[in-house]
């Protein structure tokens, strides 16, 4: 299935609470019964204590910017450049994903990010990251050099 020049992922058991938790809001993830650990890439089997069971649980959608790359697509003007950014959340899990509403100059390391997510028809939503701007207290100086 193609969207907007866009191929769309094919909903598998492994794979559909990923692409389709974006209808809540919230990120879902595999999480392995026995050790607590998630599961993502989503897999058969843990990859930690091997046990095959699982329940799929949502995640804050917070964490920081590990890397990113501005990609350059002459076969997609209107949508190049873009930003993809590989991110950390709370739970540790990492994510290769779009970022969006900044520009390259203004990124560092360890900004701290939130996801969102943008429907792109049926049950599939799309996750991406945006920087999460953080509001300093009006008695807090920030010290410029």
């Amino acid at each position: 299935m193609v969207h907007d020049q866009r191929a769309l992922p094919e909903l598998t058991d492994l794979t559909a609470a990923h692409w389709t938790s974006g209808a809540s809001g919230r990120l879902s993830v595999r999480r392995c019964v026995h050790c607590l650990r998630w599961s993502f890439p989503p897999s058969r089997c843990c990859r930690h204590c091997w046990s095959a069971d699982f329940t799929v649980e949502p995640v804050t959608g917070k964490g920081v910017l590990l890397t990113w790359t501005e990609v350059r697509d002459p076969g997609a003007q209107e949508r190049s450049p873009y930003l993809v950014a590989v991110v950390e959340l709370e739970e540790g899990i990492r994510l290769l994903l779009g970022l969006t509403g900044t520009e390259p100059g203004a990124l560092r390391v360890d900004m701290p990010i939130r996801l969102y997510f943008e429907h792109l028809g049926g049950d599939i939503w799309l996750p991406f990251a945006e920087i999460e701007e953080l509001e300093l207290p009006e008695d807090r100086l920030e010290a410029v050099s």
